[in-house]
């Protein structure tokens, strides 16, 4: 790869995080360092693969002082971290994997798997796009999407490790061409709220019988989702919230 290509660093964690960091170096890729939430599983297996880490509490204050005035990439994956407009508005570009099609779900992504599941849809996806400054959570300018089928008795359980499948061959399709800055972006109409835990309640209420059974079912997946198992078994009728709405536009481009 040539020498000009700009330095990577990646913020998040978990199993994505590991294999998108581990893929780029397999590709010849310069990855500097990776910055994970203190205590994350893939650290040590960063570590072992001879990545730097840094354990961050606050990658808004930690990422500036690493990257400085470098020419870099950053790639937010598996990141609960808002960043912050004046970190975005520097000369690095930050990418972002969102495990959901923005046109019709932003926010936590397990949320976003329950919504689709909840309103009977047909398909699922995920986006890989730009983070820029002035942009609602998951409303930036569209790399690439990837999407699957939903089949009439598929499960959360079912759906999920689709989905992650779907993030690892979205980032390997597209990471060259980002590092070579080759990457063209498009803007698309995304749903006008991000879903959030909050929702969950509202949208077993409105779901159908058949479809809510589907996507309350996280099999294997249970014991690492405790919060959301935890309020799918709750009584729908608890929630006082409107029904989230998933379309329409999101924040005009800056």
């Amino acid at each position: 790869m040539s020498g000009r290509e700009p330095v990577m660093y990646f913020l998040g964690g978990g199993a994505l995080l590991h294999h998108a960091a581990d893929y780029s170096l397999r590709s010849g890729l310069r990855v500097a360092c990776v910055l994970s939430p203190r205590g994350d599983s893939a650290i040590p297996k960063l570590r072992a693969r001879g990545l730097s880490v840094v354990e961050s509490d606050d990658p808004n204050e930690d990422l500036p002082q690493l990257i400085g005035s470098r020419d870099g990439i950053v790639f937010s994956i598996n990141n609960r971290q808002i960043i912050k407009d004046e970190l975005l508005a520097g000369g690095t570009r930050f990418f972002n994997i969102h495990n959901g099609l923005v046109q019709n779900y932003r926010g936590i992504a397990e949320v976003c798997i329950f919504a689709a599941l909840c309103a009977g849809d047909a398909r699922y996806g995920v986006t890989l796009q730009r983070l820029l400054p002035g942009h609602k959570v998951d409303s930036g300018p569209v790399a690439a999407q990837v999407e699957f089928p939903i089949g009439p008795h598929d499960r959360f359980c079912d759906v999920l490790p689709r989905s992650l499948e779907a993030c690892r061959d979205l980032f390997e399709s597209r990471v060259r061409d980002i590092a070579s800055n080759r990457c063209e972006t498009r803007v698309v109409e995304t749903s006008r709220e991000a879903l959030r835990y909050e929702h969950v309640a509202s949208l077993c209420a409105g779901a159908d019988p058949t479809c809510l059974a589907r996507a309350s079912d996280l099999g294997r997946y249970r014991g690492f989702l405790p919060r959301l198992a935890a309020l799918i078994e709750s009584p729908p009728a608890a929630s006082r919230m409107a029904a989230p709405v998933l379309s329409g536009r999101g924040r005009s481009p800056s």
